[in-house]
């Protein structure tokens, strides 16, 4: 929607790469937490040239981002432009009381404008999407040791940067270099007892 509004353009949500939280471990929130990063869901929108990259998936973002602390029923939407700079628009968006508020703003609205068109701000053109498989992304990865070694790992990913916790010492945890989406999948193909993986923002 927000894509829509920004470019005047449609956008289908099945054209998009959508990934929820069910695959989130503990452990998962237990390597961030020693990096220093949290787990968020994020919806995504960039331009790349005359494309937009758009996708919904977990990510791991640092402390000195704004969206780190945004927690509980909060939303936000952070916004970088190219001459605004960074900026973001806070505030409730979960929760029942917080829910139930806006579903009555909306009846409201639609009371106060029976037969009234409400005219949409985008138009049926679809707007031109990049490649999910051609962004660039940095991955964190969780392997299991029994089945790949660090040396393997980084004959597999390149240079990466390895993540310990003594408690997990079953499986080895790492970083990976900025690299494209195909090459990721490629090379996890490869790799042996993935546990799990989160892009890191």
């Amino acid at each position: 929607i927000l894509t829509s509004l920004i470019t005047g353009k449609k956008v289908d949500f099945e054209d998009l790469y959508c990934e929820g939280i069910t695959k989130v471990t503990t452990e998962d929130i237990a390597y961030a937490k020693k990096m220093g990063l949290a787990i968020k869901l994020l919806a995504t929108s960039k331009k790349i040239g005359d494309h937009y990259s758009i996708m919904v998936s977990p990510k791991m973002i640092g402390a000195a981002h704004p969206l780190f602390a945004v927690n509980d029923v909060f939303n936000a939407i952070f916004v970088k432009g190219n001459m605004l700079g960074d900026s973001m628009y806070y505030g409730r968006g979960a929760g029942k009381l917080p829910t139930a508020s806006a579903v009555v703003s909306d009846i409201v609205d639609c009371a106060r404008h029976v037969g009234k068109t409400i005219m949409c701000f985008w138009d049926e053109e679809k707007v031109e999407l990049e490649s999910t498989d051609e962004v660039m992304q940095t991955f964190f990865v969780r392997v299991d040791n029994s089945k790949m070694s660090k040396e393997e790992v980084e004959t597999v990913f390149g240079k990466v940067s390895f993540v310990e916790i003594a408690e997990y010492n079953d499986e080895i945890a790492f970083v990976t270099e900025s690299m494209k989406e195909k090459d990721f999948k490629a090379a996890a193909e490869k790799c042996e007892g993935i546990l799990s993986r989160i892009r890191v923002m």
